[in-house]
């Protein structure tokens, strides 16, 4: 295909991300949290984890839709996978919740590879363990991808547009938390943790009563 074509599919992915982006999620308040906790360094490292966890799901649900198929038909899979991402969002809202906010006025140290480890680790499963990533990624392989019979290269022409989109708006997220720094007070430190604490609190319940109730 002529390089103009394949730029055709490469916006398309972007519009679609685009239209993730802007969907204000448990994802976007671990990344803010993150950047005004544990600095920017961090930030960046959980948002790697979102990301390769996205790269995995597109390679899973490309290249397996067949046996994904079958998975995801399994009796309980959502439920269970709900309740893992469920169970994660309250744990971390409750750690969130109780811990003292971080003073921003103290010079900031670089993160230990422990902590970076952890960082990864966070973005990734918070991202894996969410029934809408799944859904979104198995949704829009099967209907975007495979129902149009795309070939390889252009599917991955889609994708890549999604991630790229996706790379630069969690980038802007992490750093328009930086710049948020030199503006808090303690007191609205204390204000913006526990409101996010609460945040990823209701996004658990939520998660985990649609899986079971919904």
């Amino acid at each position: 295909m002529s390089p103009i074509g394949q730029l055709s599919f490469i916006l398309e992915g972007i519009r679609a991300g685009l239209l993730l982006a802007l969907l204000v999620g448990p994802l976007l308040v671990l990344l803010l949290q993150m950047s005004l906790r544990r600095g920017t360094l961090a930030a960046f490292t959980a948002a790697l984890g979102i990301w390769v966890s996205d790269i995995s799901l597109i390679a899973v649900t490309h290249y397996g839709i067949g046996g994904l198929s079958s998975v995801l038909n399994t009796s309980y899979f959502e439920e269970m996978v709900g309740s893992i991402g469920s169970v994660i969002l309250l744990i971390t809202a409750a750690i969130m919740w109780f811990r003292d906010p971080p003073d921003l006025s103290e010079e900031r140290e670089i993160p230990s590879k422990r902590g970076l480890l952890s960082a990864f680790a966070q973005g990734f499963a918070i991202n894996t363990f969410n029934p809408f990533t799944i859904g979104f990624w198995s949704l829009f392989t099967v209907t975007q991808v495979h129902d149009r019979g795309l070939n390889d290269a252009n599917a991955w022409a889609i994708y890549g547009g999604i991630l790229l989109t996706i790379v630069i708006t969690d980038s802007i997220k992490v750093l328009g938390a930086r710049k948020l720094r030199d503006m808090l007070t303690p007191r609205v430190i204390l204000q913006v943790q526990r409101l996010g604490a609460l945040a990823l609190g209701a996004f658990g319940v939520v998660l985990g009563v649609r899986v079971w109730l919904g």
